[in-house]
């Protein structure tokens, strides 16, 4: 594995927590109330394209800066996008057989991210399940998530493309 594809992935996350945090922030642009979870879709769609080992430290760092950035309490996301890297690496094969497969591995997984976010912070503390409104906060996401996976997972596929070599001088 290059370091450049390292870089690059890091890089992704980290544009992905800005817009997430920005643009999608609170006050900020939230479609139905809730926001897309950006950083959960790029962890899934970078599977295809980063190692397994590195996929999984990728999502740990993400989480970990998610919940830096936040107010929450610290751990609950970096072990919620820990969890949805190693899964993603694993149905990685899948995902790259078919568009329909793939979305459903990014809604689904999108949905297991939230469920696993609401179960951890409510057993740490933070009764999650207990707010009004729970299911379209789990669902949501989701939903916009599958909107938006097809555009990105273009675009990491041009990023990402080999170089293609012509012959030596």
């Amino acid at each position: 594995m290059s370091r450049s594809r390292v870089v690059t992935s890091l890089l992704a996350v980290v544009i992905m927590i800005v817009i997430q945090t920005t643009v999608f922030g609170a006050g900020q642009i939230q479609p139905l109330g809730v926001a897309p979870a950006l950083v959960t879709l790029i962890v899934i769609l970078l599977a295809p394209f980063v190692e397994t080992e590195y996929h999984i430290l990728l999502g740990f760092t993400a989480g970990l800066l998610v919940d830096l950035i936040g107010s929450g309490t610290l751990g609950l996301w970096a072990m919620t996008l820990t969890i949805i890297a190693y899964v993603s690496s694993r149905l990685r094969p899948r995902m790259v057989q078919s568009p329909v497969a793939m979305g459903a591995i990014v809604f689904g997984l999108t949905v297991a991210a939230q469920m696993i976010f609401v179960l951890m912070s409510t057993i740490f503390g933070q009764n999650t399940i207990a707010e009004p409104q729970l299911l379209p906060k789990i669902f949501l996401p989701a939903v916009w998530n599958l909107a938006l996976a097809y555009p990105l997972m273009w675009l990491l596929k041009r990023v990402f493309k080999p170089a293609e070599r012509g012959w030596a001088v």
